[in-house]
């Protein structure tokens, strides 16, 4: 498979893995203090992490996991965690029950800040000091980024950005690709900076990023190595400074007890030919020996399964992605709606499709308007910031007991201490309830008497919100 030519050479890596041993050695002489909430623990009996590609119940990277009982979480400054929504090109980490449920989808975004530099021809661009590369429809080695609220990125931009970190040997440190850009409302403060770790000292990380961006800390940095994945919030005012104070710091290395296997999909982001290793998202990992001869390329796709002995993280299998529908350009969505027969767009799961005339399936033909209707499209991404083209839609009246059921209509009853509202629309009332994994507005009640769409599932008897918004 073709591989771009900005991937890191070997010598590049081989350097900087002699630097990481001699850092390990280091710390081993001390250190204490730093405020890092790294290590992070899975619970479950399994975790996944990877890009959002697609909804049944949730797929990462074209594996469909049933999330009908999942909390979509993402973290704050304080460490605490909020309800927020998964949506394509996210990256997520899902804490997985034995049957391959998920109990948990934590929301991962790398970048929230404010754009420094437009995005070029290429489609790159910076923010907080780190390099961006927006994915192109005729990348063969990458998926389209998702744009969501631009067509491209200005200054000034306020943004969310997910993606996976490689290193660039034409800029000659780590960038990220993005999976999905997001343009906020408002600016975020504090902001998140996420990056590779280029090196440390006792309480100075720096990121190898352009500049090589130094963070202080409150010391016990040198407990990080060289390559590791680091998050950081910072005060939106404190960003002149040099080195950048940080509020929180995160190593987002999992804690994986021996019971639990982590399913990761990644990009090669550098390797060591003579240990047979490999760095995905700040993970050092020790592959196959089928493969430690054969080492993927850098940049490679790749979906593995990995282990921990405690010390060190052991891939049982590793496959590289090749195809569209390998790499996320082909997007499966499921779901129900009321069924619209002259649409030529269409929404599910929160996520717009245009359908074209020839894309509708036999299955859809003569179905009353305003019905309730099961819906699986197949569509393929386009150029970022064009949206989702159906290739295939097919129909069913039939609705799944667990399928995501889409409505909209005016809100017309609430009771707050029953946890229950009642929705107004054309097939008539629903009586609906909601719970602590539910989406909702921070002030639910603003939202009586007017126009809302909502997402619900049938749990046995009862229909229970998903998320809940203003039309």
């Amino acid at each position: 498979m073709k591989r771009p030519p900005s991937m890191r050479k070997d010598s590049h890596w081989a350097l900087r893995w002699w630097v990481a041993v001699c850092l390990a050695l280091l710390a081993s002489c001390g250190g204490s203090g730093i405020n890092l909430s790294g290590g992070v623990g899975s619970g479950g009996t399994g975790v996944a992490e990877g890009a959002i590609s697609g909804f049944g119940s949730v797929i990462v990277d074209g594996v469909e996991y049933d999330d009908s009982q999942a909390r979509v979480v993402t973290e704050k400054a304080s460490g605490a965690t909020e309800l927020a929504e998964a949506k394509l090109g996210q990256r997520a980490r899902l804490t997985l029950s034995s049957a391959g449920t998920a109990s948990e989808i934590r929301v991962l975004p790398q970048l929230i800040g404010t754009a420094s530099r437009s995005s070029d021809a290429n489609g790159w661009f910076q923010i907080l000091g780190q390099w961006v590369r927006i994915i192109s429809a005729n990348d063969a080695d990458n998926t389209p980024t998702v744009l969501d609220g631009l067509a491209s990125v200005n200054v000034g931009d306020e943004l969310e950005i997910h993606g996976v970190w490689v290193s660039d040997a034409t800029r000659n440190h780590s960038v990220l690709l993005a999976s999905r850009i997001e343009k906020l409302s408002t600016p975020a403060n504090p902001v998140l900076l996420s990056g590779v770790v280029r090196s440390t000292s006792d309480a100075l990380i720096v990121l190898d990023d352009a500049a090589g961006t130094p963070l202080q800390t409150d010391g016990g940095a040198r407990a990080l190595t060289q390559q590791s994945l680091v998050s950081a919030w910072i005060d939106r005012a404190a960003l002149g400074a040099s080195p950048l104070p940080v509020l929180r710091l995160m190593d987002t290395q999992l804690s994986l007890s021996t019971q639990q296997t982590l399913t990761l999909g990644a990009q090669i982001g550098a390797r060591d030919l003579a240990l047979g290793e490999v760095v995905v998202q700040g993970l050092r990992v020790k592959l196959p020996a089928n493969f430690q001869n054969n080492l993927p390329a850098l940049g490679t796709a790749v979906q593995m399964t990995i282990v921990s002995d405690g010390a060190t993280w052991q891939a049982q299998t590793l496959t590289p992605k090749q195809s569209n529908s390998e790499l996320g350009g082909e997007v499966l969505l499921k779901g129900s709606l009321s069924w619209n027969p002259s649409t030529t767009t269409l929404t599910l799961r929160g996520t717009p499709v245009a359908v074209a005339a020839g894309a509708l399936g036999s299955s859809c033909n003569g179905l009353p308007a305003n019905s309730a209707v099961y819906l699986e499209v197949k569509a393929t991404r386009t150029a970022p910031g064009g949206g989702l083209q159906a290739r295939q839609v097919t129909c069913s009246l039939q609705i799944p007991s667990q399928s995501v059921i889409e409505a909209e209509g005016q809100l017309v009853n609430l009771q707050a201490l029953q946890q229950t509202l009642v929705l107004q629309t054309a097939q008539g009332n629903l009586a609906l309830t909601w719970n602590a994994n539910s989406l909702l507005p921070s002030k639910l009640e603003t939202l009586l008497n007017r126009m809302v769409e909502v997402e619900y599932q049938r749990v046995g008897n009862v229909l229970q919100i998903r998320k809940i918004k203003l039309k």
